[in-house]
């Protein structure tokens, strides 16, 4: 299974990601805030670069999935990396919005959770009724 987690702040997406995987060992993170530049000027050469990054994370899970049959959860801080990660698997993947950014309308998700009415427990255990699924 592949669950991304999208919008909300990278604090919160780290620990709804830290609460999930601490009852999921089994569970891989793949955090692809560790590949991208906030402060990036929007040039399409960076752009390019981002998608080619995240392109290749996405690979990285695949070879991960294959080896260790393992589940991954994956964090995501640019709506362009969501479209990204969506191409590459467009069938696998369960996708959650976290927030209510307006950066993120218009883009498709499986789930969208207020972040700021729910707690993190019951962030966590929303994602944990969504992994026995």
């Amino acid at each position: 299974m592949l669950l991304l987690l999208a919008g909300a702040t990278p604090t919160a997406r780290g620990l709804v990601a830290e609460s999930f995987l601490g009852e999921h060992p089994g569970w891989k993170h793949l955090a692809l805030e560790d590949i991208y530049d906030p402060n990036s000027s929007g040039e399409a050469s960076e752009e390019f670069q981002t998608a080619f990054n995240t392109i290749v994370a996405c690979e990285c899970v695949r070879d991960a999935r294959k080896a260790e049959g393992c589940a991954v959860l994956i964090t995501c801080p640019s709506p362009a990396m969501l479209e990204t990660v969506q191409e590459e698997f467009p069938k696998e993947l369960v996708c959650i919005r976290l927030g209510t950014e307006k950066e993120w309308e218009g883009h498709s998700f499986d789930h969208e959770v207020n972040a700021k009415k729910c707690s993190l427990k019951e962030i966590a255990g929303f994602l944990k009724k969504l992994a026995k699924a």
